[in-house]
């Protein structure tokens, strides 16, 4: 699996190794160690949802880009999670909806998604209050921000797709 990677592709049910040959023109893929789920680096995220987009990657099901990739083990990732989505504090303004999403590759045994989810949403909730001095608004069906969490084994990726990211591009489905 690559150290660095700016997006998560996940091919449709058997189609992981085509899907693979036609990404690798246009980025550095790898195999994630997970059936069906793809890592990859590419030099423009948008360029790539473009083209993603567009149907010319035969086999994906959807794409998940991500700005940051880290190592964790169960006992740090909470407390290093905190700390890496404080960066996403002034992109959430007042009024505006937001979720936390995990998916969880690995590390089954060791922690709980849910567990994730709430913990780190509800330490951004905490500071969006301070910072904003209201109570922020929660979506968990459709928020104008979305904060990704990618877990990969040890690896872990974190995103910030807005909802117009979403409408715009339909390959961008977070579960």
């Amino acid at each position: 699996m690559l150290k660095e990677w700016n997006v998560v592709v996940v091919a449709e049910s058997g189609s992981e190794k085509q899907l693979l040959e036609s990404l690798s023109e246009d980025g550095d893929f790898r195999r994630s160690g997970f059936r069906d789920v793809l890592v990859g680096l590419v030099p423009d995220i948008s360029d790539f949802l473009e083209e993603a987009e567009s149907g010319r990657y035969r086999g994906l099901s959807r794409v998940i880009p991500v700005e940051d990739t880290f190592f964790v083990s169960p006992d740090n990732l909470i407390d290093i999670l905190k700390k890496k989505i404080e960066r996403y504090i002034d992109e959430i303004e007042p009024g505006d909806t937001f979720a936390v999403r995990v998916e969880r590759r690995g590390m089954k045994e060791d922690i709980s998604s849910r567990v994730v989810e709430r913990e780190v949403g509800g330490y951004l909730y905490d500071l969006i209050e301070r910072i904003h001095s209201k109570k922020p608004k929660v979506d968990l069906k459709n928020p104008d921000k979305l904060i990704v969490i990618e877990i990969i084994g040890n690896r872990c990726g974190v995103g910030f797709i807005t909802r117009e990211m979403r409408e715009k591009y339909s390959v961008i489905k977070v579960k």
